[in-house]
């Protein structure tokens, strides 16, 4: 059976994702697994607000008081819902739980730019989503959950930004939700715009070949890529938008990546990343 990794720093962006984690775990009839990486940060109890609280270091105690409260909404017949409490580096130890346990997603609250590097989640989540060995959910405090009905899947002038196509077609599959492909025009030569539009008639056909979903596109230029996709997610209410996260042989390239980062900060919806690698190709 499939597993869903969920990390949890306690707070209540964590538990707003692990209820995001229990509905894919529903849907996708897969195990759900919570994890919790001890480090040398205070850890702060998502339940109560009184110093107490907030000096009690019995994590075991807390991860079986949240797997009680969320063992309710999870209906998977003969699942398994359980936790691991892991210690050291927390992205690479989640990483690591994900590649031992085989998951099939990681889903992860994130607390935006504002904050982003005092916080346990927020300074490791983007971390994390350049390293994690499988696709990576980001979602945001303010986004609860409501389904997945319309997905945003953002092309450009790049090639390996469509090996994400098969992925986001799996999770429109498992949630029938409307695929929008969204051509990105970048400045530059007449022949990018030309490609991206290519690109784009591609993978609508590949979506109208292979699957009965809804299926429309739309091209935008004009800025900021970042900017100008996060603006169209507004304007269509999504659900999701998904991206790409490279992973390269080369050790700097996925240091910066600029797109990404200001989607999982900024995005306001849910972002799914999805590796993708140098030689692999739609």
């Amino acid at each position: 059976m499939k597993r869903i990794l969920v990390p949890i720093d306690f707070s209540e962006n964590s538990l707003n994702a692990l209820g995001y984690g229990v509905q894919i775990a529903n849907k996708l009839n897969a195990d759900l697994r919570v994890v919790h990486v001890k480090n040398k940060k205070k850890q702060y109890r998502y339940v109560q607000k009184d110093v107490e609280a907030m000096l009690h270091d019995d994590v075991e105690d807390w991860m079986k008081e949240i797997s009680e409260n969320f063992k309710s909404k999870y209906y998977v017949p003969n699942g398994v819902f359980d936790y691991k409490i892991r210690e050291g580096n927390v992205f690479k130890e989640i990483s690591n739980q994900a590649k031992y346990d085989d998951s099939a997603l990681i889903v992860i609250g994130t607390h935006g730019a504002s904050g982003f590097e005092d916080k346990w989640i927020g300074s490791n989540a983007y971390r994390l989503v350049c390293s994690a060995p499988v696709s990576v959910l980001t979602v945001r405090p303010e986004r609860k959950w409501r389904g997945i009905g319309k997905i945003v899947l953002p092309i450009s002038v790049d090639k390996s930004s469509r090996q994400k196509v098969p992925t986001v077609v799996g999770v429109a599959n498992l949630f029938n939700a409307k695929i929008v492909v969204l051509g990105v025009k970048e400045k530059g030569f007449g022949l990018k715009e030309s490609r991206v539009r290519a690109f784009v008639k591609q993978t609508v056909r590949f979506i109208e070949n292979n699957t009965d979903l809804e299926v429309e596109s739309k091209i935008i230029s004009g800025g900021s890529k970042a900017k100008l996709v996060m603006k169209f997610i507004e304007e269509e209410d999504a659900d999701l938008v998904a991206t790409k996260i490279h992973h390269s042989s080369n050790p700097f390239e996925g240091l910066v990546k600029p797109f990404a980062n200001e989607l999982i900060n900024e995005s306001s919806c849910p972002v799914l990343a999805v590796p993708t690698k140098e030689t692999l190709y739609l």
